[in-house]
């Protein structure tokens, strides 16, 4: 008998669009695990995908995932122990009627999970409604495997694999996941541990950083003071010769200006005496420098040092184009140091401000306390100090002045007197502002209680 050949259809062929890729078959759920040595190969896949892996996350969501598929479970998790050692939470897990972020936890002792977190050994349990250890919870579950995670001799957490049909785990298959419980637990230590020494790294880099930046500003503080020392020891000699050589300049111009002279002559001769005495103005400077006296310590209060320096000004600066503001903190604690110094210190910065603000300007002066330290800022809204200079401007003898209006002493002098008093003088600046902060530490409130303050003698200094 010939074979029927089948009828072809009518129906037009389409070739315009591209056949639909086969659909990608859904692996069903297991009725029965699979034997032993397929159950070691996919521990032994496992293991391999798992190594060089260190994020505890991508751990516990890898071994849940590939257990799951491999071995059709209905669930699977791994949970940890958290870190008061009490209870077991949820790492990772997969289950299709329970969100993955559903988190359950049990306490030590508490449900199969609980016990055996607690007693370090596996449990099989083939079917959950005769033990009465099992606590029941979203998933339903007829068969359960736990396997304590160890890192060491120490349980860490437990691996729990489950199943809705009863008597699904069987004895054989204990054994061979009781290795891939032991690789687990092993890199989730490890892992664990990775993450605590980056975080210590971490740490460790920033305290470097900041002890690094700390030694480096001892040290410049440190070459700063060595500077003045050894200079000062310099100026010393130097200021002091050429005190003997303008006092008689300045004697004998004064005799011949007062000496019957032409015009012309007296003209020539107080430029001299001028010369000469600005002169000895600045040789008075280089010896306030080289001697850096030592502070008559008491304790003080800044408002009442600005408040005389700020009365003062009015009559020391002709110009009438600057503002001058003071905004003083009440109650503001007292520091420890010399009144007439720190009066010095204050003139400085202000005489600095008011040379940098010959168009005129703001000069605000503030006082603050601020923790253990009390502040004073004098700020001003001059053309303010290049960038490139700012870690330069306490040198002796640098200045930005213009030749000839000044040694550039004055802020060398200042950064002196502060350290002698244990605190820091400061500057921060921007075109159109400048602020220079002076810290003394708050004196003790041992001596601060019904101490009075540095007799005051002016502004001036000795």
């Amino acid at each position: 008998m010939r074979p029927v050949a089948p009828r072809r259809s009518n129906r037009p062929r389409r070739t315009s669009a591209k056949p639909s890729p086969p659909a990608a078959p859904k692996r069903s759920r297991r009725t029965i695990l699979p034997g032993l040595l397929e159950s070691l190969a996919i521990v032994q896949r496992l293991a391999r995908g798992l190594s060089g892996s260190f994020d505890l996350a991508s751990i516990g969501d890898q071994v849940v995932r590939v257990l799951t598929d491999e071995l059709g479970l209905h669930s699977c998790s791994i949970m940890l122990l958290d870190a008061g050692g009490e209870r077991v939470v949820n790492l990772s897990g997969a289950s299709p009627t329970v969100p993955k972020t559903t988190q359950r936890s049990f306490r030590l002792g508490e449900g199969v999970a609980g016990i055996v977190a607690r007693e370090g050994r596996a449990m099989r349990v083939d079917d959950t409604r005769l033990d009465p250890g099992f606590l029941q919870g979203p998933i339903p579950i007829r068969s359960l495997l736990c396997f304590p995670l160890f890192s060491g001799d120490r349980v860490i957490g437990v691996l729990n694999l489950s199943h809705p049909v009863s008597g699904f785990f069987t004895a054989e298959h204990e054994a061979a996941f009781s290795i891939l419980s032991t690789t687990v637990g092993h890199l989730l230590a490890f892992a664990r541990l990775q993450g605590e020494l980056a975080d210590l790294n971490r740490s460790l880099e920033a305290k470097v950083e900041a002890k690094t930046k700390e030694i480096e500003a001892s040290r410049q503080k440190l070459f700063q003071q060595e500077k003045l020392v050894s200079l000062g020891t310099l100026v010393a000699g130097v200021a002091h010769e050429l005190n003997n050589k303008l006092v008689p300049l300045l004697a004998y111009s004064h005799v011949l200006a007062e000496s019957p002279r032409s015009d012309e002559e007296r003209r020539l001769v107080m430029a001299m005496a001028s010369a000469a005495t600005g002169a000895k103005q600045i040789v008075e400077g280089l010896l306030r420098f080289a001697r850096q006296e030592p502070p008559r310590m008491s304790v003080m209060n800044w408002n009442d040092v600005i408040a005389d320096v700020v009365a003062w000004l009015p009559y020391r600066k002709e110009r009438r184009s600057i503002t001058v503001r003071t905004v003083l903190e009440p109650h503001l604690p007292s520091v420890l140091g010399d009144a007439q110094q720190m009066g010095q210190v204050l003139i400085n910065l202000i005489n600095n401000a008011y040379d940098v603000m010959s168009e005129g300007g703001t000069l605000e002066i503030t006082s603050r306390g601020r923790g253990a330290q009390v502040e004073v800022d004098v700020a001003d809204t001059g053309p303010g100090i290049p960038s490139e200079l700012l870690s330069r401007i306490f040198d002796p003898f640098f200045t930005t002045k213009d030749v000839g209006r000044g040694t550039g002493l004055g802020l060398s002098l200042c950064y002196g007197m502060v350290r002698t008093h244990r605190g820091e003088i400061v500057v921060q600046s921007r075109p159109g502002c400048t602020v220079f902060t002076v810290q003394l530490p708050r004196a003790p409130e041992t001596l601060s209680r019904g101490a009075d303050t540095h007799p005051r003698e002016g502004p001036g200094g000795r």
